[in-house]
């Protein structure tokens, strides 16, 4: 580890009681979920809702915090590359929010696997991961045109919602159709595939299939970051 993603690590263990409500909190808004009878697809579209803003609010306000102050400035003085820099955030925040969504995906399928958990327990940690890169590329550049944490939270909801939409989480696109092309491009749209694969809807591919189409597309996403990492800390600062 780097010392960079060792800086996010030990900043995120330092906020004690923010680690443990990224972790508590998620937990309790899908519990009661998972133990109703909702129908699979509101469950898991629920689930991929919450997943995905998560990782792009995570992403997005802590690094409009850091530059309005002036630690990300601090930061990149020290001479570290755009391009290192973005990664390694992007790769650390990933991971941190897998680890607290752990125990969320866990009572997901504890409740709803049955069956199909033994395929679920190994597919869906992959895919969570995978969409937490994605959702961390996605909050880096929504926090690249914020000029405010509340600019930030306006634009989280509104790409992540576009986001999700995009995925195929709030309705069916057409066979054969561009949304539809679209749709498996993106690495929410397979997360949210094996969550309802979980619920019992009928899979169209295997879930390690699935699982690595999404790391694919998130692997992409994350390329794309780099690639406009100069110019995306070349923009003004807020203060």
């Amino acid at each position: 580890m780097t010392y960079i993603a060792a800086f996010e690590w030990r900043s995120a263990a330092a906020r004690r009681r923010t680690f443990a409500l990224n972790v508590v909190v998620p937990m309790l808004l899908i519990a009661p979920i998972a133990v109703s009878a909702a129908p699979g697809a509101h469950a898991a579209a629920a689930y991929t809702a919450l997943f995905v803003l998560f990782g792009t609010f995570g992403a997005a306000i802590p690094m409009v915090r850091d530059a309005e102050t002036g630690l990300l400035g601090r930061i990149l003085l020290t001479g570290v590359s755009p391009r290192r820099y973005l990664g390694e955030r992007a790769l650390a925040h990933a991971a941190l929010d897998t680890l607290q969504l752990a125990p969320a995906l866990l009572v997901i399928l504890l409740a709803d696997g049955g069956p199909r958990r033994a395929a679920g327990a190994l597919a869906l940690p992959l895919a969570l991961a995978a969409a937490m890169l994605a959702a961390n590329a996605l909050g880096i550049l929504i926090a690249a045109f914020a000029r405010s944490i509340a600019e930030a939270a306006l634009f989280a909801t509104v790409a992540g919602l576009l986001a999700l939409h995009s995925s195929g989480v709030f309705r069916t696109p057409a066979a054969g159709s561009l949304a539809g092309r679209i749709e498996g491009m993106l690495p929410f749209s397979h997360l949210h595939e094996l969550l309802l694969a979980l619920t019992g809807a009928p899979a169209s591919t295997s879930g390690l299939a699935q699982a690595g189409t999404a790391w694919g597309a998130a692997l992409a996403a994350f390329a794309l970051v780099l690639g406009l990492a100069p110019a995306l800390l070349a923009r003004p600062l807020p203060s």
